[in-house]
Formats: structure tokens, C-alpha cells, sequence
């Protein structure tokens, strides 16, 4: 606790950086995610791993160990493609939806990890804040 004036450090909170896992190339449009070592790779069909965002910019690291290079992410609502097989539907408003691959969301929860909340479902398809 304290009693005197403190400065106020503000970050927007929209973009990050982060260091990409060795052998993984990551596309822009990408939904990037953080797994057990905490480092960045392409989103997919797995258990346990956070989604940090979309790729800004693609980062190449099929040449590097962890971490040599980083890739610039986005947070927001993004428009992303809905899984045919199991679409995210209206009735999913307000919920989470899970990562097919690096591109697809799903309504699908097994053997998946989130990545993000569903804002509106329409032709053009899933807006997610992520």
C-alpha cells in the first residue's frame, strides 16, 4: 500500500510481441498461441494452449531456436472463418469458442483450447474478441 502520488504506466493493450517457438513459421491472419514453454506457434486442434491473438506480421523462425525471433500479435474482434462440421451458432453469443487450426473456430470444445469470445455470427462469419 501506499500514501504518496504514484505515476500511472498505461498500455493500450492491443498489440504485443512474442517470441516464437524454433521450426515454426507463423502466417499473418494467423491466430497465434502459447503452449507449455511459452513460446508462440500457430493455433490447432490441442488441449491447454492460450490464444494471444492474431499474427500482425508473419514471423519465419523455421531457421531459429526459441525465441530468436518474435511475432507481433493483435488483440480485438476479429472475423474468422466457422467450422462446417460443428458451426458456431447465435445461441453461442456471449460464450467461448475454440481454435480448429491457425484459421477456423468451432463450437467443438474436446481436444481444443479457446480462443475467444463469441461477439456476433453472420454470413460473413465468427466475430471473436480475442
Amino acid at each position: 500500500m501506499f500514501d504518496e502520488a504514484k505515476k500511472i504506466t498505461r498500455r493500450a493493450g492491443a498489440q504485443f510481441a512474442h517470441p516464437v517457438k524454433a521450426g515454426v513459421k507463423i502466417p499473418r491472419g494467423a491466430m497465434v498461441m502459447l503452449g507449455a514453454t511459452h513460446f508462440a506457434d500457430n493455433a490447432t486442434a490441442a488441449e491447454n494452449l492460450r490464444c494471444v491473438g492474431l499474427c500482425a506480421q508473419t514471423a519465419d523462425n523455421t531457421e531459429g531456436g526459441d525465441g530468436a525471433v518474435s511475432v507481433p500479435t493483435e488483440k480485438g474482434v476479429f472475423v474468422l472463418p466457422n467450422d462446417p462440421a460443428n458451426p458456431v451458432t447465435r445461441a453461442h453469443i456471449g460464450s467461448d469458442c475454440y481454435a480448429l487450426d491457425n484459421e477456423f473456430v468451432t463450437s467443438a470444445a474436446a481436444g481444443k483450447s479457446v480462443a475467444g469470445k463469441v461477439v456476433d455470427v453472420d454470413a460473413t462469419g465468427v466475430s471473436v474478441e480475442i
